[in-house]
């Protein structure tokens, strides 16, 4: 049973993750002509809301038992034996990330508004297709071998 609370924890978290992720372009945007600025003041916005997110995330994800919104790390804590994981609760919870981020992709796009809908495109590769998959992979295995090296020496 832990294993399926897990699971709805992760779906749960993930698809508000990618709800909120892909919204901080017209989110930028709204706080930016509010507050009346333009150029790389925008990006300072972008910033604190990615770190508030980021914060409001952590601990939702805390209150939710431990939920996890990055199917990377859910992998990477259970190869590296750090996690509280066991094989079979990794194979559920993994899962129910990629349907929910899925699920929070789709709900957005329906979701915003028109006149803002032109910003979820978000960014794009600017290398051929052999080039960025292998900058992802590498950076993946980078992170994902960072995080949990960091966790140990804490």
């Amino acid at each position: 049973m832990g294993a399926i609370k897990s699971a709805i924890g992760d779906g749960v978290l993930t698809f508000m993750w990618v709800f909120c992720a892909s919204s901080l372009g017209a989110a930028t945007s709204v706080v930016a002509a509010y507050l009346g600025v333009k150029g790389m003041t925008s990006l300072l916005i972008t910033t604190s809301l990615v770190f508030v997110l980021l914060f409001v995330f952590g601990v939702i994800g805390d209150l939710l038992g431990g939920a996890s919104f990055n199917p990377t790390s859910t992998a990477a804590f259970y190869a590296a034996g750090l996690g509280r994981d066991t094989l079979v609760s990794a194979a559920v919870r993994f899962p129910a990330q990629v349907v929910c981020a899925v699920g929070g992709a789709l709900a957005i796009v329906e979701m915003m508004p028109l006149s803002h809908k032109h910003m979820l495109g978000g960014p794009s590769v600017k290398v051929d297709l052999h080039t960025g998959a292998i900058a992802e992979g590498v950076l993946t295995f980078i992170m994902s071998f960072l995080v949990p090296v960091i966790q140990v020496l804490q």
